[in-house]
């Protein structure tokens, strides 16, 4: 078994540092953000069983990677200590791992119904989670966590897939196809003694209404991270003119069919779609005349972000 590199730590600041997040990418949709003592995570999901695992078998979180990436030695020490997992949308590629990490961390765990009702489905504590519609702002720690409306890509076949809801815990486990997408969700996170403000969306999709309204109330955003693959022709422009972010990092770029041992973990499953997708935000940045940073997302590589002096 080949062991997880070691990450390693970058450092993205203007103005003297005030105060800090940590975020660091745990592939497919998943990150954790550290503001000092508080960590919460987005759609962390680990386990990555395979093409044929996923179409035969039904989905069970691999307790051999979850214990090393709860452990000591992990590449992410962080996530041991998240207390709020965020949700964006409720397929296995993002909901998967989340029930049994809640479980073994003693995190709450924040999504759609669908989310909420998966998660107990494979065994976590109904009090353990929240419904949290658009509009919710959650309170944890250092973070203030604003809940907004938000759509799916439409990636298969020019259709969105497995939608639907999923409305009383099911009988678990699931095939991954029984995942369905609830309700897709962003997030802003803001570190509440800074005002530095964080937006996450989970796929390349948007519900155009809310995204403006998200940057009415936070715009410039000091980091965006948006999914990658998937979105129409206006999806880069919408993000540039609506967030008007000063650093972008995309993901969702990743083949999670691999498993994180694997050294191509974490490496674009098309590179040239990846390439593009920078490409448009660089485009729409100079139509709207933002000045942004891409930053492509290392496995496990930590990124320090300090508050920008706008």
């Amino acid at each position: 078994m080949r062991t997880f590199a070691l990450a390693c730590v970058l450092t993205v600041v203007s103005a003297p540092a005030r105060a800090e997040v940590e975020l660091r990418w745990l592939g497919v949709a998943g990150f954790t953000l550290r503001a000092g003592e508080t960590v919460i995570a987005h759609d962390p999901y680990l386990s990555r069983p395979g093409t044929l695992a996923m179409l035969f078998r039904s989905v069970q979180p691999d307790d051999a990677v979850i214990d090393r990436m709860l452990g000591p030695q992990s590449p992410a020490p962080e996530l041991a200590r998240a207390s709020l997992l965020l949700v964006g949308h409720s397929h296995f590629d993002h909901l998967g791992d989340v029930p049994v990490i809640a479980q073994r961390t003693g995190a709450r765990v924040a999504g759609s119904a669908t989310t909420a009702n998966i998660a107990q489905g494979y065994g976590l504590a109904a009090e353990r989670t929240l419904v949290a519609n658009p509009g919710a702002v959650l309170e944890e720690g250092a973070f203030e966590v604003r809940v907004f409306e938000s759509r799916h890509a439409k990636v298969l076949l020019g259709r969105v897939p497995f939608e639907g809801e999923v409305t009383e815990p099911p009988e678990a486990p699931l095939h991954a196809f029984s995942f369905v997408l609830g309700d897709a969700r962003g997030y802003l996170v803001t570190e509440r003694a800074t005002g530095l403000r964080i937006a996450i969306l989970s796929s390349a999709g948007r519900h155009l209404p809310a995204l403006e309204e998200i940057g009415r109330l936070a715009a410039p955003v000091d980091l965006l991270l948006p999914a990658s693959q998937g979105g129409d022709a206006d999806y880069a422009r919408d993000l540039v003119r609506t967030l008007r972010p000063r650093l972008v990092v995309p993901h969702h770029f990743d083949d999670f069919s691999l498993p994180l041992d694997d050294p191509s973990a974490g490496e674009p499953a098309d590179a040239e779609a990846l390439a593009a997708f920078e490409a448009q935000l660089r485009d729409a940045a100079a139509a709207e005349g933002v000045v942004l940073e891409i930053r492509r997302p290392k496995l496990f590589e930590a990124v320090t972000i300090a508050p920008g002096d706008g």
